[in-house]
C-alpha cells in the first residue's frame, strides 16, 4: 500500500514539474512575442498585428511572385504597396529574423560607411557550409582586417591588367562552343556553359595554370557548386523541417568539403614549392597569380633567397590553414560573386541586348574604335594594351545598367548596441539584433533616382547628368564593399568584346506576362518570370536562362 501511495505521489510530482515546465515555456514564448511585437508598434512598416506581426504583409507579396524569389523583390514591392520611403521594419518573429530595410543612398551609407556595421550572423550561417568559419566573407574584427590586407593587392588595377590576357585565353573554348551551338541552332542553358567559363577564368587568375573545365570538366567545380547547393538548401522548408534530410546533407557536405580541402591544399603546396625552388620571389608588382600574392608573405626576400632559411621551406600547419582558408574563401567568393555576376550579367545582358540593337551597335563601334576592328585585333589589344579596357565608357555604362536592373549582391549587417540612423529629422534604431538590409534593388527601381526605372538606358550613366556613385549599390559601399568589383568589370568587358563581336543571343521559350505582377516593374510583360531573380547565395538568374545563339551577320 505504501509503495502505491509513493508511486502515486511521485507521478503527481513528475506531472506537476512537467506542467510547470510547459507553462514556463509558454509564458516565456508569449512574453518574448509581446516584446517583439511591442518594439515594432510605432516604427514605419507594413500593417502590423499583435498575432502575426508583418508575416501577413510579406505573405501577400510572396503569393503574387514566382516561387523562391530573392527577398529584395519582396522588400521593394512592400515599399511600393505601403508607401514606405527610406526606412521600414519587418517583424517576422518567430519565422524569420527581425529586419530593418534601408532604401535611400544617404541611409544605406550610414551603417555601411559612416558607422561600418559588421556582418550579421545570418551571413555566417549562410556561408559557413561553403567556406567554413572565420573567412573574409563571414568574419569581423581583426581576422577580417588581416584577410582583407592579404587579399587586397590581388584586386588592384595593376594586377587585374596583368591578368587580362589570361582571362581572354579562357574565353576561346567558350567561343568554340558558341560556334558549334550557332551551327545547330539548339537551345542551351547559358548558366551551365557560363559557369565553366567563369570557373576557368577564376582558377587561372588564382593559380596561374589552366583547369580546362570547359573542355574536360572539373571535380573542383562540381564540388564547389555542390557546396553552394547545400548552403542554398538551408532555406528550403522541405529540408528545414526534415531532420533526416538535414543529416544526409550534413554528411555529404562534410565529405565534399574534405575532398575540396585536399585538392586546394595540394595546389597551395605545389605552388609554394615551385616558387621556392625556382627562387621566384613574388612582389606586389610582379606576382603572376593571386596565390603568389598570398604566398609572398611566407617566402624569403630577394636578399634572403640564397641564404638558408628553414622557416621559408615549408608552410607551418598554422600558415597552411590560414592560406587554405583564404584561398577557399577567395575561390568561393569569386565563384559566388563572379559566377553569379557574370552568369547573371551575361544572361540578362544578352536578353536585354537582343531587343536593343542600337545599344549593341554603339558598344561594338566603341570596341572597334578603341580595341580593334576585328576579333584578332581585339585579342591583341587586350594582351598588349590591357589598359584600354578602362577606356570603354559606353561598355561600362551598359554593364552598370544591366546590374542596376538585376543587382546580384545583397548586404546584411548588424549594428552596435544603441546604433541609430537619421532620416527626415528623425532618429530610428537599427540595433536590437536587427538584420540591417541595404536594399539597392529598391533604390535602383526608384524613379526619384532613376527616371523611367524599367527602361534599359545605358546613357543615364554618361554625360553631365551621370548617376552618382552612391546610387549604384550592386557592389556595396564602404570598407566591406566587394573587393572584386574591378575584376568583375574587367572580366565583363573582355567577355563582351570577344563574344558580341561575332555572336548574337536570343532568349528561348520566353513567356511574357499578360499583366504586370508587381508595382515596381513592367519588364515581366516583355520577358516573363525570368526577370524575378531566385534566392541562392546571391540573387541568381531563374531557370538557367535558356538561349539560342547565332553568328553575327
Amino acid at each position: 500500500m505504501m509503495e502505491t501511495v509513493t508511486a502515486t505521489a511521485w507521478n503527481r510530482l513528475t506531472f506537476a514539474i512537467g506542467a510547470i515546465s510547459v507553462f514556463a515555456v509558454i509564458v516565456r514564448f508569449l512574453y518574448r512575442g509581446y516584446r517583439q511585437r511591442s518594439f515594432y508598434r510605432d516604427l514605419p512598416g507594413p500593417p502590423h498585428s499583435w498575432l502575426l506581426g508583418h508575416l501577413k504583409a510579406v505573405g501577400d507579396v510572396a503569393g503574387i511572385l514566382p516561387p523562391n524569389c530573392h527577398p529584395q523583390a519582396y522588400y521593394t514591392e512592400l515599399a511600393r504597396r505601403h508607401n514606405l520611403d527610406g526606412i521600414f521594419y519587418l517583424d517576422l518573429w518567430p519565422i524569420g529574423p527581425p529586419s530593418v530595410i534601408l532604401t535611400r543612398p544617404e541611409l544605406c551609407d550610414q551603417p555601411a560607411i559612416i558607422k561600418c556595421a559588421v556582418r550579421h550572423p545570418v551571413a555566417d550561417d549562410t556561408l559557413t557550409p561553403v567556406v567554413g568559419h572565420g573567412g573574409i566573407a563571414n568574419s569581423n574584427g581583426p581576422l577580417w582586417k588581416k584577410s582583407h590586407t592579404i587579399l587586397l593587392p590581388a584586386f588592384s588595377w595593376a594586377n587585374i591588367r596583368s591578368l587580362s590576357s589570361l582571362m581572354a585565353e579562357e574565353c576561346m573554348p567558350f567561343r568554340s562552343l558558341l560556334d558549334k551551338l550557332s551551327e545547330t541552332g539548339e537551345a542551351f542553358s547559358l548558366e551551365d556553359v557560363a559557369a565553366k567559363l567563369v570557373f576557368d577564368i577564376i582558377f587561372r587568375i588564382i593559380f596561374n595554370f589552366p583547369l580546362n573545365a570547359q573542355t574536360d570538366g572539373s571535380q573542383d567545380l562540381d564540388h564547389l557548386r555542390e557546396l553552394m547547393a547545400f548552403a542554398e538548401s538551408q532555406s528550403d522548408p522541405a529540408v528545414m523541417l526534415n531532420p533526416f534530410a538535414r543529416l544526409k546533407i550534413w554528411w555529404r557536405r562534410k565529405k565534399v568539403s574534405k575532398q575540396l580541402d585536399i585538392s586546394m591544399t595540394k595546389k597551395v603546396r605545389e605552388r609554394f614549392v615551385a616558387l621556392r625552388q625556382n627562387e621566384i620571389i613574388s612582389s606586389r608588382r610582379s606576382a603572376q597569380s593571386i596565390l603568389d600574392l598570398m604566398l609572398r608573405e611566407h617566402l624569403p626576400t630577394p636578399s634572403e633567397a640564397s641564404k638558408e632559411r628553414p622557416d621559408a621551406r615549408n608552410l607551418s600547419e598554422v600558415d597552411e590553414a590560414v592560406i587554405l582558408s583564404n584561398i577557399k574563401n577567395l575561390l568561393i567568393l569569386q565563384l559566388l560573386w563572379t559566377f553569379n555576376l557574370l552568369t547573371a550579367a551575361s544572361q540578362f545582358s544578352f536578353m536585354l541586348l537582343s531587343k536593343a540593337p542600337a545599344v549593341v551597335e554603339i558598344m561594338l563601334q566603341e570596341h572597334r574604335d578603341i580595341l580593334g576592328s576585328d576579333f584578332d585585333s581585339i585579342v591583341s589589344s587586350i594582351a598588349n594594351n590591357p589598359e584600354r579596357l578602362q577606356t570603354l565608357p559606353y561598355t561600362e555604362a551598359v554593364i552598370k545598367e544591366i546590374l542596376r536592373l538585376f543587382p546580384i549582391g545583397f548586404t546584411v549587417r548588424q549594428a552596435a548596441p544603441q546604433a541609430t540612423v537619421s532620416h527626415n529629422g528623425e532618429t530610428f534604431p537599427i540595433d536590437n539584433g536587427l538584420m540591417v538590409c541595404m536594399n539597392g534593388h529598391d533604390l535602383h527601381y526608384n524613379p526619384e533616382f532613376f527616371p523611367n526605372p524599367t527602361e534599359f538606358s545605358p546613357e543615364r550613366w554618361l554625360g553631365p547628368n551621370e548617376i552618382p556613385r552612391s546610387q549604384f549599390r550592386t557592389f556595396g559601399r564602404g570598407l566591406r564593399s566587394c573587393m572584386g568589383e574591378n575584376l568583375a568589370m574587367n572580366e565583363l568587358k573582355i567577355i563582351f568584346s570577344l563574344i558580341l563581336v561575332d555572336f548574337t543571343f536570343k532568349c528561348y521559350g520566353l513567356a511574357p506576362s499578360t499583366k504586370t505582377t508587381t508595382s515596381y516593374t513592367d519588364l515581366d510583360q516583355t520577358y516573363g518570370d525570368i526577370i524575378f531573380q531566385e534566392l541562392g547565395l546571391e540573387a541568381k538568374p531563374r531557370g538557367g536562362m535558356m538561349m539560342t545563339v547565332q553568328r553575327r551577320q
